[in-house]
C-alpha cells in the first residue's frame, strides 16, 4: 500500500491551482469558450483530491441491504 506525502499533495494542489488560473486568465484575456475545459477539468480534480485527504475513513461506506 503507499502512503500518503504531503509534498506530493502541495504540488498536485498547485498544479491544480495553475490549471484553473490558466483557464480563467484565458478565459478572461481571450473571451473562448474554450478556455472553460481546463477550469472544469482542475475543478473536478480539485474535488477528487478534496475526497481522498478530507473524507472521513473511519466510517465504513453504506452497503446496499438486501430484502429489508
Amino acid at each position: 500500500m503507499l502512503g500518503f506525502s504531503w509534498g506530493a499533495f502541495a504540488v498536485y494542489l498547485a498544479t491544480l491551482t495553475l490549471m484553473v488560473g490558466g483557464g480563467l486568465y484565458g478565459l478572461i484575456e481571450d473571451r473562448q469558450p474554450a478556455f472553460l475545459a481546463p477550469i472544469l477539468m482542475g475543478l473536478f480534480f480539485f474535488y477528487l483530491t478534496w475526497e481522498a485527504v478530507v473524507r472521513d475513513n473511519d466510517t465504513p461506506p453504506r452497503g446496499h441491504s438486501k430484502g429489508r
